[in-house]
């Protein structure tokens, strides 16, 4: 009796331990439909107003050339086209809905401005080795959970994009105006990482963006912007082509 009395004892000890440990973390709700904050929706506020890039962005004497490169007007060939993809680096934020979804072994993004989408590989796979990626237009990213925050590491853009800083320079057409504000370019050397969580009881989301380019900027520098959920929002077909308007726009 006393025998398994004190087995009966040991057995719940081991037990005790395990039904107290903490259990997995739990990951942030990022699927759905996001938008930027209007300033008429019912969610702006203040403090959801996107970041500017910190420390300055500072460039190499190829970046600034790039820079000039892309700020000149559309019929001065090389700039990027008006209907080239973004970087990824400007893939999450600005006037088009994005929209985040769930897919096998791996995150997928679609922004409706854009004609490629994102894939985020969740399957514990590292980044190719240098010699073995193909470049291209969103780059080669992987991903992980921290807690309810989703960190995406990218590598392997191709460089050709149009510059990060998007709408924000006048990027969809130059203009003579629009050169006012210095376009930011990238290289096939650039690094981002990005990190996504929700926030504001479940109704914005949250990217913080790192991005390292030794090829165009003298120094890492980041960013943070702030989406809404709009459950009440489809991702549309849009193909930038079909929308041309040179003469109107001037690119």
């Amino acid at each position: 009796m006393r025998t398994s009395f004190i087995a009966a004892l040991a057995a719940f000890s081991l037990l005790v331990p395990a039904a107290n440990a903490a259990g997995p973390a739990k990951h942030s709700d990022i699927f759905g439909v996001w938008l930027g904050i209007a300033s008429n929706s019912n969610n702006f506020d203040p403090q959801w107003a996107n970041k500017p890039y910190t420390p300055a962005p500072e460039f190499t004497e190829w970046g600034a050339e790039q820079s000039r490169q892309h700020g000149r007007l559309g019929v001065e060939l090389p700039t990027p086209g008006a209907c080239a993809p973004i970087n990824p680096a400007a893939f999450v934020g600005g006037f088009f809905p994005t929209q985040i979804l769930q897919g096998h072994n791996q995150i997928v993004l679609l922004n409706e401005w854009v004609s490629v989408p994102r894939r985020i590989y969740m399957d514990g796979r590292g980044h190719p080795p240098a010699e073995d990626v193909l470049p291209s237009w969103e780059g080669h990213s992987i991903g992980h959970w921290e807690g309810d925050t989703l960190v995406v590491d990218t590598v392997g853009t191709n460089g050709r994009s149009r510059a990060l800083n998007g709408y924000l320079a006048g990027n969809v057409n130059a203009t003579p105006a629009g050169l006012k504000v210095p376009r930011l370019p990238a290289s096939e050397q650039m690094h981002l990482v990005e990190r996504f969580r929700v926030v504001g009881k479940g109704k914005i989301l949250e990217v913080t963006k790192q991005i390292t380019d030794p090829k165009t900027y003298k120094h890492t520098f980041a960013n943070t912007v702030y989406m809404e959920r709009r459950p009440d929002v489809d991702v549309q077909e849009y193909y930038c082509d079909d929308n041309e308007r040179t003469k109107d726009e001037g690119h």
